[in-house]
C-alpha cells in the first residue's frame, strides 16, 4: 500500500482506517497537516501524520458515538413526555365529556322543574280566575266605548 518513498495517500489512509476519503481530507485540512511529498495531484503523508489522523478520527468516532447515545436518550425522553401528554389529553377529554353530560342532565332537571311549577301555577291561576270571574264584572271591550273615550282613555262611560 505504501509508495516506494514511504508515504500514504489519502485514499490509502481512509482504507486503513475504514472511513471515507472525505473524512480524512477534512481532518487533514482542519488540523493543517502538511504532506510529505506530492506526485502529480496525489498528496502523500508520512507515518507520523497517518498515526495522528488515526488517533484524531478514533476520538471523533468515540465522540460521535457518545453524541449518538445522548441523542438517542433525548429522543426517548421526548417520546416519553409526548406519550404522557397524550395520556393527559385523553383523560382531560374524558373529564370534559363527563362534565358536559352532567351539565346537560342538570339543565334537563331544571327544565322539568320549571315545567312542573308552571303547570302548577297555571292550575292555581285557572282556579283563581274561576273564583274571581264570579265576583267581578268583566271589563268592557274597547270596541263598546266611543271614539273619544278610547282616544283619551277615559274610564267614564
Amino acid at each position: 500500500m505504501t509508495n516506494d518513498k514511504n508515504g500514504y495517500s489519502m485514499k490509502e489512509i481512509a482504507d486503513l482506517l475504514g472511513v471515507s476519503k472525505m473524512k480524512v481530507y477534512r481532518t487533514i485540512t482542519r488540523n493543517h497537516y502538511k504532506e510529505q511529498y506530492k506526485v502529480g495531484q496525489t498528496l502523500y503523508f508520512g507515518e507520523v501524520v497517518k498515526n495522528l489522523l488515526e488517533k484524531e478520527i478514533k476520538e471523533e468516532t468515540v465522540t460521535e458515538d457518545h453524541n449518538t447515545k445522548q441523542k438517542d436518550y433525548l429522543v426517548e425522553e421526548l417520546r416519553d413526555r409526548v406519550q404522557s401528554q397524550q395520556d393527559q389529553i385523553v383523560k382531560l377529554t374524558r373529564l370534559l365529556d363527563q362534565s358536559q353530560q352532567l351539565q346537560l342532565m342538570a339543565e334537563n332537571k331544571i327544565k322539568q322543574l320549571e315545567n312542573k311549577t308552571s303547570d302548577e301555577q297555571a292550575e292555581n291561576d285557572s282556579s283563581e280566575v274561576g273564583t274571581q270571574s264570579n265576583n267581578v264584572d268583566t271589563p268592557r271591550d274597547n270596541t263598546e266605548r266611543g271614539f273619544w273615550s278610547r282616544l283619551f282613555n277615559s274610564k267614564s262611560r
